[in-house]
């Protein structure tokens, strides 16, 4: 393994140790797609020197930890999505309530290890931050096409790269404090727009201090069999 693969492998396993990439980005400040591009599904971009050294400062290591292997840790049993498979070949996802969603996107509390009273299972592979909510309201209903009706349930993965298309569950700040929203993200160039799929509501054009909390992988109904809520 070259040094490139090493240092991806590590920022992974920080990532994993801090929360995600979500905790991650802001730990390191950088953007989530920042953030992705280096150690995503498919990373695009390699971890420099410069950054490197940054990352071993911010996480108090000593100088080239990041270049190092670190077998003695190997055995946590760490989410490394650039391997083949995932873990298991059953996934379970909390799904979490509007408090608790706030709690962890909003307030930012370092949930990852938190238990909670609802969870679904799936085949389908999902990394170790994914999550699943329930739609509130009828921002993504849309007469012709395809839509997110009220009550169905999105499980949502915060290690996807949202692309200008996708649908995604985005954090938005106001003032001292912050709201979520999950809206269909529209880029245009240097510019990130929510947008809802029931035409009622406005469009809303993303600021820089705004957030991906987590990219749909898919949607569930009351009749949809690939999971169960357990």
């Amino acid at each position: 393994m070259n040094v490139k693969d090493i240092r991806r492998k590590n920022l992974r396993r920080l990532a994993r140790l801090e929360g995600g990439i979500t905790d991650l980005s802001e730990r390191l400040d950088r953007s989530q797609s920042q953030i992705s591009h280096l150690i995503g599904h498919s990373p695009i971009k390699n971890i420099g020197d410069r950054l490197a050294s940054h990352i071993e400062t911010v996480f108090n290591k000593p100088r080239g930890w990041l270049d190092r292997e670190h077998e003695t840790e190997e055995a946590g049993g760490l989410y490394d999505p650039h391997e083949k498979s995932y873990p298991s070949s059953s996934y379970r996802v909390p799904l979490l309530s509007v408090q608790e969603t706030k709690d962890r996107f909003v307030q930012l509390s370092k949930l990852p290890a938190k238990t909670y009273s609802t969870y679904l299972s799936t085949s389908i592979p999902l990394s170790p931050d994914a999550f699943a909510i329930r739609v509130e309201n009828d921002c993504m209903e849309a007469a012709p096409g395809f839509s997110f009706p009220k009550n169905s349930i999105i499980v949502l993965d915060t290690d996807c790269v949202p692309h200008s298309g996708a649908f995604i569950l985005a954090r938005l700040k106001q003032g001292t404090g912050a709201t979520l929203l999950f809206r269909q993200l529209v880029i245009d160039g240097s510019q990130r727009y929510l947008k809802a799929l029931n035409l009622h509501y406005p469009l809303i054009e993303m600021q820089a201090d705004d957030a991906t909390c987590g990219v749909v992988r898919f949607m569930l109904m009351e009749c949809d069999k690939q999971a169960r809520i357990a």
